[in-house]
């Protein structure tokens, strides 16, 4: 009994196994129960889907009649299907994907142990039209539409310039014509799934391009949107480069021209001497463009006072100026970007303009208005005393703020000074400048947290009457004639004495009173020989 009862449990064990697989086959292939049961796996079909052009087609799906399973093509347009029951005698097939049409079902006779080749067809859009130009339909023209995928393109006949773009998907789609000699022409058009659109094109004809492309001068990056141009007789052809730098410049006449490429914040670069041949590309005509120099520069005020000796500095670079006498300042070489720019200065609040952009070779105008820091502020201005309107410029001006004490600060050109951070009180000034007499002027008070204008004149120097000797003045060129004069009398002593022992003879005659009694004796001397010769003569 045992053994019998063992028996009984086997064949319903086995029972329950061949209905759940009886069930699985059924739920895989929609086939009837008693079929599956019957059936084996032995039918391998490869399927390849293509277009109604004929290309293979990736990403499609295909499906079998009756069975729930589908597959999806590779990026070769197939896919195998293996292990389908051969319990039936045909299978029916298609295929479809989003923007085509599907295609009629395959039938496909099988038997067991076989592996089967089917093609499935989907159906895609197509673009039609002519090819010409003002002469008449353009021989060896092309017309296609880029797809990383496929190959959209077609030769145009050259007998009636016309052609036809068979098995494009549903949407919108750009499409170039192009031929030799020609400048491509794009179009855009829009087509249904498995519709058809008419499209034509005109081309112009081209005597000659030039081409190349234009990149940055120390990183080489290629330059978009760089104008690149041409001087005709009767007009300029400029284009733009792409973002990859490249251009093409069509419809040039034969001859030798200029290319000029150019590029907002860089320096123009020309090359002459570019020979352009009809219907022939003149290619690799490149540029290299350097950036221009950057620029912030501006002027410091507070108020109407220009400030100097404020240090303005573009945050986080190192670069820095202080500004001169008439508040100006000026910081070349920034890198393009945007930047933070501090402007400080003892008296005054330091002033930070955020999010300054810097443009590439730009130059950027950025004037400042800095505040006084709390305490009296003293404003003035230094005039002509006699030409009101003629304001004085780099006037020393000095503040006594006490006896150990002083502050100095210089006019601006319209004459303007200020001190900051005062307390109240009275204060003496002292005003120095070239051309005009010191000042002083005592008692100038201000008052806590106000700002005093008081307006000051300088007397100018008087000037004496001109000298009859360049560069001397009257009392210096008289001092030097005298000289000169004195000179030449001494000149003249010297020369008249010279003579005198020269010459005796033609000397002058001196006569002196206290000599004369020695004369006389030397006479008597010289008469007693003489009278003693006399009286022998008479013996």
């Amino acid at each position: 009994m045992v053994r019998i009862r063992c028996v009984l449990l086997a064949l319903v064990f086995l029972s329950s196994v061949t209905t759940m697989s009886g069930f699985v086959a059924l739920n895989n292939h929609h086939e009837p129960l008693a079929r599956t049961l019957q059936a084996s796996y032995t039918i391998d079909i490869n399927v390849t889907v293509v277009d109604n052009f004929g290309r293979n087609i990736s990403g499609a799906t295909i499906h079998i009649r009756g069975n729930s399973s589908t597959w999806l093509t590779n990026d070769s347009g197939s896919w195998e299907i293996r292990g389908l029951a051969d319990d039936v005698t045909d299978y029916r097939l298609y295929a479809d994907k989003p923007n085509y049409l599907t295609d009629a079902d395959v039938v496909l006779p099988v038997t067991g142990n076989q592996s089967y080749n089917v093609t499935l067809r989907i159906i895609g859009g197509t673009i039609l039209g002519t090819v010409t130009s003002q002469s008449g339909f353009i021989a060896g023209a092309n017309v296609s539409i880029f797809d990383p995928i496929l190959d959209f393109s077609t030769n145009v006949s050259p007998v009636d310039g016309t052609y036809a773009l068979s098995g494009i998907p549903a949407g919108t789609h750009s499409v170039t014509a192009s031929a030799p000699g020609y400048s491509p022409l794009p179009k855009t058009v829009s087509i249904t799934a498995g519709g058809a659109a008419q499209l034509n094109f005109v081309l112009i004809p081209l005597n000659g391009t030039v081409s190349g492309f234009v990149f940055h001068a120390t990183s080489l990056a290629p330059l978009g949107n760089a104008t690149v141009s041409v001087n005709l007789t009767d007009r300029t052809t400029a284009v733009q480069t792409g973002e990859d730098g490249s251009y093409l410049i069509p419809d040039l006449p034969e001859g030798t021209y200029v290319v000029v490429a150019s590029k907002e914040g860089y320096h123009s670069v020309s090359m002459g001497d570019i020979v352009v041949t009809k219907d022939n590309r003149t290619e690799n005509v490149n540029f290299t463009l350097a950036e221009r120099p950057t620029l912030l520069y501006g002027t410091v005020k507070s108020g109407a006072l220009l400030l100097r000796l404020v240090n303005i500095s573009v945050v986080g670079t190192g670069l820095f100026n202080i500004s001169d006498t008439s508040g100006n300042y000026r910081i070349e070489n920034i890198t393009a970007g945007k930047y933070n720019v501090s402007a400080a200065r003892d008296g005054y609040v330091t002033t930070v303009i955020a999010d300054v952009v810097i443009p590439v070779g730009g130059a950027v105008d950025l004037d400042i208005d800095l505040v006084a820091l709390p305490g009296a502020v003293l404003i003035g201005t230094v005039l002509d005393r006699y030409n009101p309107d003629k304001a004085l410029y780099n006037v020393v001006v000095t503040i006594f703020i006490s006896d150990t004490q002083q502050r100095t600060e210089l006019t601006d050109p319209l004459g303007h000074f200020g001190f900051t951070e005062l307390a109240a009180g009275n204060y003496t000034l002292q005003f120095e400048v070239a051309g005009y007499g010191p000042l002083e002027v005592r008692n100038v008070a201000v008052k806590e947290n106000e700002t005093t204008n008081v307006t000051f004149k300088m007397e100018p120097l008087r000037k004496g009457f001109e000298g009859f000797i360049f560069g001397f003045d009257l009392a210096h060129s008289m001092m030097i004639l005298a000289l000169f004069i004195t000179i030449v009398i001494l000149a003249v002593a010297v020369y008249l004495r010279y003579r005198t022992f020269q010459t005796p003879e033609t000397a002058p005659a001196v006569y002196d009173q206290e000599e004369e009694p020695a004369e006389e004796k030397e006479d008597i001397a010289v008469g007693e020989p003489r009278k003693e010769q006399e009286e022998k003569d008479e013996l």
